[in-house]
């Protein structure tokens, strides 16, 4: 647990170490998880009112489907295990990238360690939920942002969909990332500075705004 606040001011030096994946990995988890349970349960009356606005001219019947779903207990329930699902997955489906893309770069990244770098790289990220959790409640906002993005007045704009993805925990992140990825899988610093990079803005350019594209489709 020691290299959960070490990774925070010397990450250099807990990837000199072996490390293992899970203190970080439920760290991470459990922040997401208090995080959604607290805005649920603390601003319930915020949350109903900004879906209210939205369901407003659904037809009545679809609205009363939209409300009975608002107010049921289920809702959050099917939340935590969005959450418990897709939080670890999404830190194997990164650690599968880097353990294919870092040999076509001139690395070598075995999955393990992969997983161990993205599991720390996670809960960085994580840890912008107790910046959002008190601000979400002094303002009475459920829906706080820290990114770029908020900087945009069309939400849906390309350069808005982009910046959205640019705030200093991901970027903490992906530095943590590219630490990892000198000391694991044997590159430069540089090398893994740009590895993590051009993954990261192809993401960011290309993959996301298209995914976006059709979510609103």
């Amino acid at each position: 647990m020691r290299n959960l606040i070490r990774i925070i001011y010397e990450p250099d030096k807990v990837f000199e170490e072996e490390q293992k994946p899970w203190a970080p990995l439920f760290m991470g988890l459990l922040l997401s998880l208090l995080f959604f349970v607290g805005i649920q349960l603390l601003l319930r009356e915020e949350i109903l009112s900004n879906a209210m606005k939205r369901v407003a001219e659904l037809p009545e019947d679809q609205k009363s489907n939209a409300l009975l779903i608002l107010n049921s207990p289920r809702r959050i329930i099917f939340g935590l295990v969005t959450i418990l699902i897709f939080y670890p997955l999404k830190v194997a489906l990164l650690a599968l990238i880097y353990n294919i893309a870092v040999p076509i770069f001139g690395g070598e990244l075995p999955y393990s360690k992969s997983f161990t770098i993205f599991s720390f790289s996670s809960y960085i990220s994580s840890l912008s939920t107790l910046i959002k959790l008190p601000v979400a409640l002094i303002t009475k906002n459920p829906l706080v942002r820290i990114d770029l993005g908020v900087f945009f007045a069309s939400k849906t704009s390309y350069l808005a969909t982009v910046a959205s993805q640019v705030d200093l925990f991901t970027l903490f992140a992906l530095t943590v990332a590219a630490l990892g990825l000198e000391k694991y899988a044997k590159v430069k610093k540089e090398q893994a500075f740009t590895i993590v990079g051009i993954l990261w803005l192809s993401y960011i350019l290309i993959v996301h705004p298209l995914l976006m594209v059709r979510r609103i489709r």
